[in-house]
């Protein structure tokens, strides 16, 4: 299985310098086939950090929010109409590098890095306070398990 996985990230389709580079989730035609393997059960931004999650191992941690408590996730509120009981679920990479293909379709980009100045703007209108983040690592549940079905099609998107 762990190949599987190693090939699907080495794919040259998707990056040809993948390695550790988180960027790989900017990628279109990752995003493409990402959202057809959890298009059957909606593509929930919960999944979609489980999936990062089997991909990169324990380089990543999930985090979540509820817009109630993190009020300065400004994005959810104004463009996605959420009212307070909802929340949202994203990886982080190395306590770097914030992965959220989820929001790919609306700012063209999937991934942005904490440590770069020209991305606070952003990251705090989308994630608000990260004093505000809880990690929810240990209670996602495993891609593998909620989509026994749809895992091996994820993977086969690009293993040819």
């Amino acid at each position: 299985m762990q190949y599987r996985i190693d090939k699907v990230k080495n794919s040259k389709q998707l990056n040809e310098n993948v390695g550790v580079n988180p960027y790989i989730y900017d990628n279109p035609k990752f995003i493409e086939a990402l959202e057809k393997a959890i298009e059957p059960s909606s593509f929930i931004c919960s999944y979609v950090a489980s999936a990062i999650k089997m991909l990169e191992g324990n380089k990543i941690t999930i985090y979540g929010f509820s817009i109630s408590e993190n009020p300065e996730a400004k994005y959810f509120v104004e463009e996605n109409g959420e009212d307070s009981e909802e929340g949202h679920h994203f990886a982080v990479m190395n306590s770097r590098y914030i992965i959220d293909p989820w929001v790919y379709d609306n700012f063209n980009r999937s991934v942005f890095d904490l440590q770069n100045k020209n991305d606070e703007e952003i990251v705090r209108y989308l994630y608000g306070n990260s004093d505000n983040w809880t990690n929810i690592t240990n209670g996602a549940e495993d891609f593998k398990s909620m989509f026994p079905k749809t895992y091996n099609t994820f993977l086969n998107q690009y293993v040819r």
